[in-house]
């Protein structure tokens, strides 16, 4: 004969019960404090040139009010790998680039008017995904060119 004591049942039930709610409070905690993909900032909607250009006029720069080039492009699987020094410019600005492998992004190429002490053409490209930004660089093209963050020279 099987005999269930009530008194166990009901020790099972709260057992059960404050493992529910433990599980329940891991899942809100989580979802409260969890990693996002840009820590320091809130994503930056970059789905119209207008939005494009305000965010490059916030930053300090000028620059023509067309893009000279907007490109399509695919990026590889493995970007820490293939891109790895750009991966941790993009980092350094809080921006997800890293995040993006394998990915179709648009960049669109912008002409700096304003950059300091720079003869030469100067380009700042931004990398949009699903209409947010996710990456970023301002490009010297000439002789003694290089590559920076977005952030504008002091």
């Amino acid at each position: 004969m099987f005999v269930v004591h009530i008194k166990n049942i009901r020790r099972l039930a709260v057992i059960g019960g404050s493992a529910v709610l433990a599980v329940a409070l891991l899942c809100v905690l989580v979802g409260c404090f969890g990693k996002s993909s840009a820590p320091d900032q809130q994503p930056i909607s970059a789905a119209s040139n207008d939005e494009r250009l305000a965010y490059l006029t916030e930053l300090g720069w000028q620059v023509d009010p067309e893009p000279i080039e907007t490109l399509n492009l695919q990026l590889p699987e493995d970007l820490a790998e293939e891109c790895g020094d750009y991966v941790a410019i993009q980092d350094q600005q809080g921006l997800p680039f890293g995040q993006f492998g394998g990915k179709t992004v648009s960049r669109y190429t912008y002409t700096v008017t304003n950059y300091p002490d720079c003869s030469g053409p100067v380009q700042v490209n931004l990398y949009v995904c699903d209409e947010r930004l996710i990456g970023g660089d301002v490009v010297a093209t000439g002789e003694n060119g290089f590559v920076q963050g977005l952030a504008f020279p002091e």
